[in-house]
């Protein structure tokens, strides 16, 4: 499967996209993403989706109220897709690639649709092909993990999360590197910063200083609390 999508993601080629502006989420290469549809212009980009190539673009807002949105975004593929009976829609985009907004484009659509280039993030697609068999051939590979593992328990235990490390062990770490990025607790603003990242190891650093960064704040805030 992972050959698929890198076949895909390298022949994924549009010239504008249905965005898709959400504050807080980032959707990055080889990461599915869920989401829970239920604003009428968003249900009509979805249904239009699933008429065509399903593909969307997610972007971030650059503020909660305003219409701005951020220049770096995702664009990912409905790989699974539920009508509720409320008239909600459940869907899963898978992460593709990057993309650049180069422009609004001129539509009638309910939804907004943007003019998008590719140009800088053609390594993306490799990262769906990714293994551990280099990582765990390699020392650096096996340092990056682990540096990156400590960072990830600290976050955990300050946040009170259970995880299974065990299962954590089997992803690649490119791989792992964007599920992280995507699901941790951080603000807006440093959710984008790790979606800039020029490489997957860019990308990891900037997610090891960050997760040591918030285990820190909540550690003191908690420290900070009185107790009765």
């Amino acid at each position: 499967m992972s050959a698929h999508y890198k076949s895909l993601t390298r022949r994924t080629q549009p010239k504008q996209i249905a965005i898709f502006p959400l504050s807080g989420t980032v959707l990055l290469p080889a990461c599915d993403l869920p989401l829970n549809i239920f604003e009428p212009r968003y249900l009509n980009m979805i249904d239009d989706a699933l008429k065509g190539d399903r593909l969307i673009g997610m972007v971030q807002k650059k503020t909660k109220t305003g219409d701005d949105v951020a220049e770096i975004g995702g664009i990912g593929r409905i790989t699974q897709f539920a009508e509720l009976n409320d008239g909600r829609y459940m869907l899963v985009l898978k992460g593709l690639k990057r993309f650049r907004i180069t422009g609004e484009a001129d539509v009638k659509t309910p939804y907004r649709q943007a003019l998008i280039s590719f140009e800088g993030f053609e390594v993306d697609a490799d990262i769906h092909n990714a293994s551990q068999t280099s990582e765990a051939l390699s020392e650096s590979g096996r340092s990056d993990r682990a540096a990156l593992t400590v960072a990830m328990k600290a976050l955990a235990k300050t946040l009170n999360v259970n995880i299974d490390w065990d299962n954590l062990a089997e992803i690649p770490l490119p791989i792992l590197i964007n599920q992280a990025a995507m699901i941790s607790p951080f603000e807006a603003e440093d959710k984008q910063s790790l979606i800039e990242a020029e490489t997957t190891d860019d990308r990891r650093r900037l997610l090891i200083g960050l997760m040591h960064l918030y285990a820190g704040k909540n550690t003191d805030q908690s420290g900070s609390e009185p107790t009765q």
